[in-house]
């Protein structure tokens, strides 16, 4: 009988008598009673924000480069499941991950009060709605989750950024008009730079006063993979050792 003197209540919140039991269950004025408990919970996440920040500041990084060499795309974490959800569509199946998944979930999450119009606030009354959210935030975690793990084990196996701290200070290149340079601009200018100051590979700057022709043949045939693969792409053998010739010549102090 006790609990006909009482409305269905949220956990935590405080015991009221019902005055009028012609009013369903479960309800509550809007103000001030609603909207002070949203407005309370709102101040604490905006202080509680504002403290991470002040604790935790953004660091600037390098200034942005147009032409990064290793550089992975990262969304912010809030876009995080979507950025992995996208994984899961490749191909022509993109539109998938881009439109039909998210439109889908947005249209239940815009017509959830519809298709559960119950009375009773208690969680454990609206088990439907309660196990959707459920489910749908912890897929978000998860899914965030991925896409932090993965695009740390990219980063792990992506090329490190080029050492220049030795680099010659002379950087003239040495009988441009070879045959030799002009195959290196054609195959392998792309990694180790036009002007040999490097880009995803090492930079060639005075190579020529470590290793003579025959030494740098051997290296490019060899190749380092995964990064540089065996010739350098490159099969046939004159093509190589004319480039191995042309990179001897670089005696830069």
């Amino acid at each position: 009988m006790a609990h006909d003197h009482y409305r269905d209540r949220i956990p935590g919140t405080p015991r009221f008598k019902e005055k009028d039991k012609k009013k369903p269950l479960g309800t509550e004025p809007f103000f001030p009673n609603f909207l002070l408990k949203e407005w309370i919970v709102g101040s604490l996440f905006l202080v509680a924000f504002v403290l991470w920040i002040i604790f935790n500041p953004v660091h600037l990084t390098d200034p942005a480069d147009p032409n990064p060499s290793g550089f992975i795309p990262m969304p912010d974490w809030y876009f995080l499941f979507l950025y992995q959800l996208l994984k899961y569509f490749p191909g022509d199946m993109v539109w998938m991950g881009t439109v039909v998944v998210p439109g889908v979930a947005s249209t239940l999450l815009i017509i959830a009060p519809w298709l559960d119009n119950s009375k009773a606030r208690h969680p454990f009354k609206r088990p439907v709605a309660t196990t959707a959210m459920t489910l749908a935030v912890l897929l978000c975690i998860w899914l965030t989750y991925e896409a932090e793990v993965q695009h740390e084990d990219a980063l792990a196996h992506a090329p490190k950024p080029v050492d220049k701290s030795e680099m010659p200070v002379d950087t003239a290149l040495v009988d441009e008009g070879d045959a030799g340079a002009k195959q290196f601009q054609a195959s392998c200018a792309g990694c180790h730079g036009t002007d040999l100051k490097g880009v995803a590979g090492p930079y060639l700057l005075g190579v020529g006063n470590k290793y003579d022709a025959a030494q740098l043949e051997e290296v490019i045939t060899k190749g380092f993979p995964p990064l540089m693969p065996p010739g350098g792409g490159l099969t046939d053998k004159a093509k190589i050792a004319e480039i191995a010739t042309w990179l001897s010549k670089q005696k830069q102090k």
